[in-house]
């Protein structure tokens, strides 16, 4: 049997699969360029059951691409907080301005590609089930399914290992239904092709998959480069108190979690009295990064030592409360409570 009938047979399968199967997505129950664009970002990274609640909130803030463009950035970091890779954010909001300027959304998959924060992916995914543009598109979960079946041993985040899963999904691409297509793929992946035990008795493409019931195969594949080794980050806060006052520093504009609020790395000034680590420390995990936080609590004699300690952090002295409102890490609002209680 030819490499092209199989991709038939694939492309044939993976209809009657989807059609049955497909999960019941608020994106695709009313479609909309707007819904499919945000699900598409807020799922970068992330899981479904984690970016569906962060979907219905992103809609019921902003409800149209005008009133994301013209929120502020510190709103929108608000919104996506806990989602972590938070540059996804500022971009989403730039792409909101640039279409919002433009006065309609970009129309093809070209178009797409040249917003901040669309990359081929994400510009295939929107240009296939928003307009029905026949381009394949090929996220984690297709790599995965793809180089399953057709047996790809090259590394799928390496440039021979990605040509040649790019080829299978041309391949495999149903022009007729190129949204259904791809979305069929990414559900195969998601539901039944997973990166562990696969469940291949249930894959409709298993009868001309290399890796079908084979541990052998699909225990190693997708093949991937080495991964770089976690680096280990002692991180301290200095968390510096005045009744309900603390001192807060935004992060710089790159690096990790930019632009959001944190506390001061640089302890105060020897008029404030230790409190000593105001909680255990906190382990949370990045990235290749394994990062340990402590928390050090000071009391500072007044208000005006909380004034001259945020001028030289470049800090601001606020409430909790207004904290609260600001974007902040993930490994902040998890304990931001406790913290706070102290």
């Amino acid at each position: 049997m030819t490499n092209l009938n199989n991709a038939l047979l694939a492309q044939q399968g993976l209809r009657t699969w989807y059609s049955d199967h497909a999960r019941k997505l608020p994106w695709r129950l009313t479609p909309s360029l707007y819904g499919t664009w945000l699900s598409e970002i807020l799922l970068q990274q992330t899981q479904v059951e984690t970016g569906l609640p962060k979907w219905h909130l992103f809609l019921e803030r902003f409800p149209t691409v005008g009133h994301l463009a013209r929120a502020s950035e510190s709103e929108v970091l608000k919104a996506w907080e806990g989602l972590g890779y938070y540059r996804r954010a500022t971009l989403l909001h730039k792409a909101a301005r640039a279409i919002d300027a433009a006065g309609e959304f970009p129309m093809s998959y070209d178009a797409w590609l040249k917003l901040p924060g669309v990359g081929p992916y994400t510009a295939a995914a929107i240009a296939s089930i928003g307009l029905g543009e026949a381009v394949a598109a090929v996220d984690g979960n297709v790599q995965r399914v793809v180089a399953r079946w057709a047996g790809i041993t090259d590394p799928v985040d390496g440039k021979t290992g990605a040509q040649a899963v790019q080829k299978v999904a041309d391949a495999w691409l149903d022009h007729d239904a190129p949204g259904n297509h791809n979305q069929a793929v990414m559900e195969l992946g998601a539901l039944v092709c997973k990166p562990r035990n696969p469940a291949c008795t249930l894959c409709p493409i298993s009868s001309h998959c290399a890796s079908a019931n084979n541990q052998d195969m699909w225990g190693v594949l997708p093949a991937k480069k080495v991964k770089k080794k976690v680096q280990r980050w002692a991180l301290t806060w200095h968390i510096a108190r005045f009744e309900n006052n603390i001192v807060a520093t935004q992060r710089p504009e790159s690096g990790v979690w930019a632009k959001m609020w944190a506390f001061p790395e640089m302890s105060p000034s020897a008029e404030f009295h230790p409190l000593g680590e105001v909680m255990k420390p906190v382990i949370h995990l990045l990235t290749h990064r394994r990062i340990e936080a402590t928390f050090q609590g000071w009391k500072a004699p007044n208000k005006a030592a909380m004034e001259a300690y945020a001028t030289e952090v470049g800090g601001v002295v606020m409430t909790w409360e207004e904290l609260e409102k600001r974007a902040m890490p993930r490994l902040i609002t998890k304990v931001f409570n406790d913290l706070r209680s102290e």
